[in-house]
């Protein structure tokens, strides 16, 4: 599958398989909110043209980490 073939949208494990990294260290980034992603029926999905710009276009800026970590007391 060459990078003009993927989805517009993947889940954390095929991003790790795609990059090499640890799906825990990217669940970690979309946690953190260094990863753009959201959530969709119990599953993070990831655009991949904002994670891998040269997929199909650039220009996703970093989004606002979410959930309890959000820096809201």
């Amino acid at each position: 599958m060459g990078i003009s073939d993927l989805p517009p949208l993947v889940t954390p494990r095929v991003l790790s398989e795609l990059t090499g990294e640890h799906v825990g260290s990217i669940t970690r980034g979309i946690r953190e909110g260094r990863i753009p992603a959201d959530k969709v029926n119990g599953r993070w999905l990831i655009p991949i043209d904002c994670v891998l710009p040269n997929a199909r276009r650039a220009g996703c800026g970093p989004r606002q980490p979410r959930g309890r970590n959000r820096g809201i007391d």
